[in-house]
């Protein structure tokens, strides 16, 4: 393993960063300059992270003068503030350990075309070996027991529950209940009683029941489009985050409940926030983390894996896929992302007349083009 050393000031996010940085790399803490510039001399590191303790920018210039007279010039630096920039930080440094260190798509999962949790009797399986689809499982394996807020952010059909699934499949509280809510289906006026459950005569003819966080309860709850929560209740969701605690509707007693949160959105709550249109201290809560799952146009190389397997899905078996129908398949461009391969396949295999999908057996939406124009435009 990479030798790294960690130093910041700031005790209260050390125990967090060395749990993640420790998988992939032999890592030392460094508290102070002088500790810093000791162990810099006795282990010789490849990396250093250090965390900045103000959002002054003199301050911090002063702060990376005083790191640089110590350290050598090859030794590779990154600076962050918060979780959001670690982020990043851990996404560039991990994915250079990942060809040693982390769990390959196609090494580890006992499959041909994806990556399925540890335990033998789950049927989760996120199927692909793109360059940006194994980025994101490692990302996914790095998080998945680690008690920190995640937000999943990505376009419309790219598989952001699925993802969701797998940081609770991947980790210890598998076994504990899988919550999931879509925050855009809940009318705001029930937004309260589905997140904290009701007691009897809180309205007419409510009854005593729970809500999703109570279920929740050591596993995980998952909260997709949370960029489309009103503003009204953003600051619900924003009290029990605080410490765990919420009352029923209708009830003022306590409880508590111990979930992980993970949010997902199509609407990037990070620009909302910009627009003033999502609090922004609620987004600090509900990201810790940030995974983006990659659209399919920007993987296309995963689109046989996925077609076959649809085929198979649907049909058992009974299809093969032409040279025609492929070429067909990546000339698209894929605004539904999954989600509309899916539908694709399932309609091809039923237009079928013999053992092999042509091309004239993949249809696509009529008009869809404009749509895939809109996608083309916000490829980079």
């Amino acid at each position: 393993m990479k030798r790294l050393i960690y130093f910041d000031k700031d005790s209260s996010r050390i125990r967090t960063i060395v749990r993640l940085f420790s998988r992939y790399f032999d890592i030392s803490v460094a508290g102070d300059l002088l500790e810093l510039s000791v162990m810099i001399e006795r282990q010789k590191p490849e990396i250093l992270v250090a965390g900045l303790t103000s959002l002054d920018s003199a301050f911090n210039a002063r702060q990376k003068e005083s790191i640089k007279r110590i350290t050598p010039p090859r030794l590779e630096i990154h600076y962050f503030h918060n979780y959001f920039e670690l982020n990043d930080i851990i996404a560039r440094v991990s994915e250079k350990a990942s060809k040693d260190n982390l769990l390959s798509c196609a090494d580890k999962a006992g499959n041909a075309f994806g990556t399925k949790p540890q335990s033998a009797d789950s049927s989760l399986i996120i199927i692909g070996k793109s360059n940006k689809l194994c980025h994101m499982i490692s990302q996914i394996r790095m998080l998945a027991n680690e008690p920190c807020s995640v937000l999943i952010i990505g376009e419309t059909g790219t598989g952001k529950e699925l993802a969701a699934r797998a940081l609770h499949e991947w980790s210890e509280r598998k076994c504990n209940p899988f919550l999931a809510l879509n925050c855009a289906a809940i009318p705001e006026t029930l937004f309260e009683s589905e997140m904290f459950g009701t007691e009897r005569g809180a309205y007419t003819d409510a009854s005593s029941r729970s809500g999703v966080i109570e279920q929740a309860n050591n596993g995980t709850l998952f909260l997709d489009e949370i960029g489309s929560l009103s503003p009204i209740s953003q600051p619900c969701l924003l009290r029990v985050l605080d410490n765990g605690e919420y009352c029923r509707l209708g009830s003022l007693q306590a409880r508590s409940s111990k979930f992980r949160l993970v949010t997902a959105s199509s609407r990037n709550p990070i620009d909302l926030a910009t627009q003033q249109k999502f609090r922004e201290d609620l987004l600090f809560r509900i990201a810790n983390f940030v995974i983006e799952t990659p659209p399919l146009r920007e993987r296309k190389e995963d689109i046989p894996l996925l077609a076959q397997h649809f085929c198979d899905q649907y049909a058992k078996g009974r299809f093969n896929i032409g040279s025609d129908a492929f070429d067909k398949l990546y000339s698209h461009n894929w605004p539904g992302n999954v989600r509309e391969l899916c539908s694709v396949m399932l309609s091809a295999c039923s237009l079928s007349k013999s053992d092999k999908i042509c091309a004239k057996d993949i249809r696509f939406l009529p008009g869809i083009e404009k749509i895939s124009e809109r996608g083309k435009h916000q490829s980079p």
